[in-house]
């Protein structure tokens, strides 16, 4: 069979069919302690070495700590709640989808539609999460790298504008409009987004009763973001060709340390995700074995060194140049 006639019937077993997509609570409440312990750990790191005259040791906490946040976002975990496998509970994965929606700054009511659309319309032209715009110039790569305060302030102007009733555009200035009406779920969350950061950050700086840490927090969604950005890219970039065949040809898998694995929601296993969402990221590896001991076939499978050659940021290069072209015109 190839991977482009796969069909699920004839590759699981009813049994494996079930196993897979099952939601494991169990899994799921430990893998998000686990996740909430790191970060409340490196918080009161970078605070008690704040408060203890160590800056350097604040700073190296409070970067790490804005790397992996970024994973709490759309390429990680909060994408994962959004299709609602996580825990065998909906209401469960709609309250944490929204919760870290929130605290990095996305409106869950705008991305619940451009997934859905993503995932029936790979490559599509309004396919906005192909991520055909990484900056490949010196300062967009200083942005990743350090403060994209460009990210950051798009966000918090389309955060207040929703919560306003409008949309916001940006072309040469803003252009704002107001918000249909079927979109009023947009203006509800982003409402609770500005109120719950505002409380949040507030607290922080009544428990710490200081500015410059208070500030670090506020732009933490905006700090380290190369990381989860390059794997972003990784799930698709370069495989345009293959959009009007199987998922395991226009989706790619990249084997990743078992820590990078972990923030990242498996979701280095993109092909295996896209070929059936309905299985639970911590699944995704049993569907992987799955798969390559069915499929004799090459498919999109490569090594995390891959992330660092010539061949992938070629294909980075490309598609930048091609969305700057299709901009243009």
């Amino acid at each position: 069979m190839s991977a482009n006639e796969i069909k699920i019937g004839s590759l699981l077993t009813k049994d494996e069919f079930r196993e897979l997509t099952a939601s494991d609570d169990r899994i799921a409440y430990t893998h998000l302690v686990l996740r909430l312990g790191i970060h409340a750990g490196l918080l009161f790191a970078m605070v008690r070495a704040w408060e203890g005259g160590y800056p350097a040791l604040a700073f190296a906490a409070f970067y790490l700590n804005a790397v992996l946040w970024q994973f709490a976002g759309y390429a990680g975990i909060g994408h994962e709640l959004f299709h609602k496998k996580v825990f065998s509970r909906k209401w469960l994965n709609t309250l944490f989808f929204k919760l870290f929606s929130y605290v990095t700054w996305n409106n869950p009511s705008y991305f619940e539609k451009s997934h859905q659309f993503h995932h029936t319309s790979t490559f599509h032209e309004d396919d906005s999460e192909i991520y055909r715009d990484f900056p490949l110039d010196l300062l967009g790569a200083a942005r990743l790298i350090l403060l994209d305060y460009q990210s950051l302030c798009r966000r918090i102007v389309y955060a207040l504008c929703n919560a306003f009733g409008y949309e916001a555009y940006f072309g040469r200035g803003i252009r704002l409009k107001a918000m249909p009406a079927e979109r009023g779920g947009a203006q509800t969350d982003a409402v609770y987004m500005v109120l719950l950061n505002v409380v949040w950050l507030g607290l922080f700086l009544l428990m710490t009763r200081s500015p410059a840490l208070t500030l670090m927090l506020f732009i933490t969604p905006f700090v380290g973001q190369l990381p989860n950005r390059v794997l972003a890219l990784a799930q698709h970039v370069g495989l345009e060709d293959h959009k009007d065949e199987s998922a395991l040809l226009f989706s790619r898998t990249v084997n990743l340390p078992a820590p990078v694995a972990f923030f990242y929601a498996n979701m280095n296993y993109h092909a295996e995700h896209h070929l059936l969402p309905s299985v639970p990221y911590y699944n995704l590896p049993k569907l992987h074995d799955i798969l390559n001991a069915k499929l004799k076939t090459e498919r999109e499978e490569k090594e995390f060194s891959y992330l660092f050659t010539r061949d992938f940021w070629s294909s980075v290069g490309t598609s930048a140049r091609l969305e700057v072209v299709a901009v243009t015109e």
